[in-house]
């Protein structure tokens, strides 16, 4: 399901993502927490490397969802040593992570591409097209448009095909 934005695409923060489904926050959080104490953003972190770099909650929801949680009696925050704010699994926390179904996939799993992900190479290009962009010749700059518009040509044609 993507964003409501009116041009299909995720809103404000979302970098054109797929939103997670509803209680999708909440779950991860368990999962998480039932593997080792962690603070808001080492879990956001986390979400982001396992969802191969599909999925990566913002602040804006973590934090909530943790402050619910918390009320809820579902996990405990405590300051650690690093003055983070760190969460574990109180004993209802883990009743109810021990009620969920072990075969279901992990939400993150929703957002992880199969084989290997464009992102690392994207961001490869990105860095050598400001590079070219930069640094480069009137004659480099004239040609590196050119090879990235055959590129978005190509891509184009890549999804036609399907």
């Amino acid at each position: 399901m993507k964003g409501d934005h009116p041009h299909g695409r995720g809103g404000h923060g979302s970098r054109g993502r797929e939103r997670a489904r509803r209680g999708a926050a909440a779950e991860a959080v368990l999962l998480l927490l039932g593997e080792r104490p962690m603070h808001g953003y080492e879990m956001i972190e986390e979400l982001d490397q396992r969802s191969d770099g599909n999925w990566r909650p913002s602040p804006g929801s973590v934090y909530p969802t943790l402050r619910r949680m918390e009320g809820r009696g579902v996990i405990a925050g405590a300051e650690g040593d690093d003055g983070k704010r760190v969460y574990t699994l109180t004993d209802a926390g883990r009743e109810r992570l021990d009620q969920r179904d072990p075969d279901a996939p992990a939400p993150w799993e929703a957002f992880a591409e199969d084989g290997a992900s464009l992102r690392p190479i994207v961001h490869e290009l990105i860095a050598q097209a400001k590079q070219v962009g930069r640094f480069g010749t009137a004659q480099q700059r004239e040609k590196a448009k050119e090879i990235l518009t055959n590129a978005k040509s190509d891509l184009y044609a890549v999804m036609a095909d399907g």
